[in-house]
C-alpha cells in the first residue's frame, strides 16, 4: 500500500519530528554531514570512496547507533528519514566509517 506523501498521517509525522528537532539538537545524517564545519579524516576518507551517506546510515544502524525517529514510508519510497543526537553521529559516525571502509577492501 502506496502512503500519500501529503496524507494527514504523514504531515502530522513530520510536524512531530520539526519539533523534536528543536528539542534537541536532532539531526539527519545529511543535515549533520552539511553541518559539521571539520570533518574527521575518517569521514573523509569515507565521502572518496562513497560520495553518498546510505552505507554510512546502514552501518550506524547495524552498529546499534540510536535513531530519535525512525523511516516512515512504504515500499517504494521513504517519507521521512531517520534522525540521530549529533553528538552520537560525532561520536560514532567516524567509526562506522571506517568499518564501511573495511568491508570494501576486504570485499
Amino acid at each position: 500500500m502506496m502512503i500519500d506523501r501529503n496524507s494527514e498521517e504523514v504531515l502530522a509525522r513530520k510536524r512531530e519530528i520539526v519539533e523534536a528537532k528543536r528539542a534537541a539538537e536532532i539531526i539527519t545524517l545529511r543535515e549533520w554531514y552539511d553541518t559539521t564545519p571539520v570533518h574527521s579524516p575518517e569521514i573523509q576518507e569515507y565521502i572518496k570512496h562513497f560520495k553518498q551517506l546510505g552505507r554510512l546510515g546502514k552501518e550506524l544502524h547495524t552498529r546499534g547507533v540510536k535513531r530519535v525517529t525512525e523511516r516512515f514510508g512504504d515500499d517504494v519510497r521513504t517519507l521521512v528519514e531517520a534522525t540521530y543526537i549529533r553528538n552520537d553521529l560525532d561520536k560514532y559516525a567516524p567509526l562506522c566509517a571506517i568499518a564501511c571502509i573495511q568491508k570494501l577492501i576486504n570485499g
